[in-house]
């Protein structure tokens, strides 16, 4: 049996996912007869039917199904060769890939970028917001050279900085009659209209765990995906709500109040590096972050006493 070429794969790749030699010509931008000759040589060369030809369309026999999986692993495989050789450009290049929760960037990561290029003014960026889940594997693929997530306990062998602990706040429309309080408790949202995280965000489970302690049901509820969102629901006067300080940092100050929650429901994160080892660019910008977090977590502080 001869070797298999890369055209003939991706010819027969084609033809599966498109369902006709003529469609994956369109595909790969070569002729039908092109398409059949590749499909003709791959089969005399694995010595197997791979279609069962029928006017213009190809039905694929229980080989080729199978084939196919073993093809799509062959082209999972070159994605990752091609991922990994742009990684070692990037690293070459100056580049920092970071992978963070959606809640830092619209403040805490843009501010952390600006203070890192006074000193490395030549760093270009790749950002990539996702969840902690998502951030922790990617990082042990070598995916990013830094990500801000959260870190469970059962993954604390991981290389990782823990930044300043917060605490989630309460966030009000400003002419709200809880905004004249010194804090907001749990208790206080009963029958509150509320503005709630995502099904799957840790902080929200914290949240209800709180309530249910309490026995407290707010009123209706709108529920957003991401917590930098949060302060535009607030500012509508659609509800108040519990969230983390990063999501306050590019809200307008004019028609929110921030109050401490109470009892408190503590926020950490860390900042995490790939497995085999951490980047120089990587390691002075997980230390410029750890200040960004600590001077916004004194900035909302001021914000308790306005």
């Amino acid at each position: 049996m001869r070797s298999l070429n890369h055209r003939q794969m991706l010819a027969f790749r084609a033809v599966m996912i498109s369902g006709s030699m003529t469609a994956a010509g369109r595909i790969l931008h070569v002729s039908q007869p092109a398409v059949t000759r590749l499909i003709r040589d791959l089969e005399a060369d694995l010595g197997l039917v791979l279609f069962v030809r029928k006017w213009s369309s190809v039905r694929p026999t229980a080989e080729a199904i199978a084939l196919f999986r073993e093809v799509e692993k062959y082209f999972e495989s070159m994605e990752r060769i091609r991922d990994n050789a742009r990684q070692m450009r990037e690293k070459q290049d100056g580049r920092l890939r970071i992978a963070a929760m959606s809640t830092l960037s619209s403040g805490a990561l843009p501010e952390a970028i600006r203070r890192f290029r006074i000193s490395q003014p030549q760093t270009d960026f790749f950002i990539h917001s996702d969840n902690s889940v998502h951030i922790l594997d990617a990082l042990q693929h070598d995916e990013f050279s830094v990500g801000l997530c959260r870190v469970p306990p059962e993954r604390a062998d991981i290389d990782h900085v823990e930044m300043p602990v917060s605490s989630a706040i309460c966030l009000l429309p400003r002419d709200h009659r809880l905004a004249r309080q010194d804090s907001v408790s749990v208790e206080d949202l009963a029958g509150q209209p509320f503005i709630s995280l995502g099904i799957s965000s840790l902080l929200r489970m914290q949240i209800e765990a709180s309530m249910e302690a309490a026995g407290v049901q707010p009123g209706r509820t709108v529920q957003t995906l991401y917590s930098n969102t949060v302060p535009s629901y607030v500012s509508a006067g659609l509800g108040i709500s519990v969230a983390d300080i990063f999501s306050v940092m590019a809200m307008d100050p004019g028609k929110i109040a921030v109050k401490p929650f109470l009892p408190a429901i503590e926020f950490r994160f860390s900042a995490i590096f790939p497995a085999h080892a951490r980047s120089p660019g990587a390691e002075i910008f997980s230390r410029v972050f750890f200040d960004v977090v600590r001077d916004q977590i004194a900035e909302v502080e001021q914000l308790f006493r306005q």
